[in-house]
């Protein structure tokens, strides 16, 4: 090996790692990165001389937890497995795609590719729980229907790396569309609409995009895996569409009356879970128009004591004039957090409207049912938490 390669090589890497190293401090990695199991932190051990059995685990525990260059070193090596072989540092989380897409991985990942899909005694109980919380909700004098939100790998597939390939077409939310179209319960198909408006308007690219474009055409985050409130409004406009369809007395969505208001934003969640985020690496939507219902608070119901996001637990809206909010129907959805972008929507074109985000259990909820009514009952689940429709949900149905 000539010198230059003896001496070079070493050089070379070295400095390598002190760019990466400067480049990860300049972006911030001084300060924490979200922790990547998204958990409190360990508590400070408890020293017991006459039990020191659990001290050196608990320690330890507490110093990776609190280290404080934690951050700097989580940060250090997203951005170095990125730039040396496009990976994420935890590739059954986050999956890095094209132009800073990133989308959600493992179970997620799996429902994409069609690799984890209904069995046939799976499919048969999960058709089986639909049809009688329909029977339920009938006897009720509701109707029931099932949305469920796609999977953002659905809506931009161009974006996943080139390893990422379906393995089977006919994933889990198609077997389900399939064995419901031969029974009488209504599902409102929200993959259609979003994949056909997604390649109509693709986003444009990163770079070169101006720095006033809104990217209001986009229908899901770059570096997140929720979607818009673009889509949300799609998604309200789908439903109402069916809701018409089949006789209720609504009226449709003219988008023509809504505006969308941007501003540049800091790398979401996935962004951040992969020690990848930056400044103004995503935008974040919002919706504006001339609403005509308000909130319609209910203090005597109390969040379940560890949900995380007290306030989204129950959200209840009516019209502001009493003569609309008697004559309309009422709505009651069972959701998660892509209910929240499709809430204003659909609460606009009901006299009462009740969202209930239900811990990502997906359960029929009858005791807020029975309280608070409905004409329509929409259950909204996220294809990433379908699973969740089982018995005994799929680990990693909560995320």
């Amino acid at each position: 090996m000539s010198n230059a390669l003896r001496y070079g090589l070493p050089i070379a890497f070295a400095t390598l790692l002190i760019v990466a190293w400067a480049d990860a401090a300049f972006f911030g990695a001084l300060t924490q990165v979200q922790s990547f199991n998204n958990k409190a932190k360990k508590p400070a051990p408890e020293l017991r001389i006459d039990y020191l059995d659990p001290f050196p685990r608990d320690a330890e525990a507490w110093f990776n937890d609190n280290f404080p260059w934690r951050g700097l070193f989580q940060r250090f090596n997203g951005q170095l497995r990125a730039f040396t072989n496009r990976r994420s540092p935890l590739p059954d989380l986050v999956v890095l795609g094209e132009d800073d897409w990133l989308y959600k991985g493992g179970l997620q990942l799996d429902i994409y590719r069609g690799k984890r899909r209904f069995s046939p005694e799976e499919l048969r109980k999960v058709t089986a729980e639909l049809l009688a919380r329909k029977d339920s909700i009938e006897a009720r004098g509701g109707q029931y229907y099932l949305a469920i939100a796609p999977l953002k790998h659905h809506v931009y597939p161009q974006y996943l790396p080139g390893h990422v390939r379906p393995l089977n077409q006919e994933y889990a939310v198609r077997q389900l569309y399939a064995a419901l179209g031969s029974t009488d319960l209504r599902y409102i198909d929200l993959h259609t609409p979003l994949r056909a408006y997604a390649a109509l308007h693709p986003p444009l690219h990163l770079r070169a995009r101006q720095k006033n474009d809104a990217e209001t055409h986009n229908l899901y985050y770059r570096t997140d895996h929720h979607w818009t409130v673009r889509a949300g409004l799609l998604a309200a406009q789908t439903i109402l569409d069916t809701l018409i369809a089949d006789g209720h007395p609504i009226l449709a969505i003219d988008t023509s009356t809504y505006a969308f208001k941007n501003r540049p934003t800091h790398g979401m969640t996935l962004a951040k879970m992969a020690g990848l985020d930056r400044e103004n690496q995503d935008h974040f939507l919002s919706l504006h128009h001339d609403w005509t219902t308000e909130s319609s608070p209910r203090p005597n119901i109390q969040s379940p004591p560890k949900f995380p996001y007290p306030n989204s637990y129950v959200k209840a809206r009516q019209q502001k004039d009493p003569i609309l909010r008697q004559s309309l129907p009422s709505l009651f959805v069972t959701r998660e957090s892509f209910g929240e972008n499709l809430l204003q929507p659909l609460s606009d074109h009901f006299g009462r409207s009740f969202f209930l985000f239900d811990e990502w259990k997906h359960k029929l909820n009858l005791d807020h049912y029975d309280r608070e009514g409905g004409d329509v009952y929409i259950q909204l689940i996220w294809e990433g938490f379908l699973f969740n429709l089982l018995e005994i949900p799929e680990e990693d149905g909560k995320w």
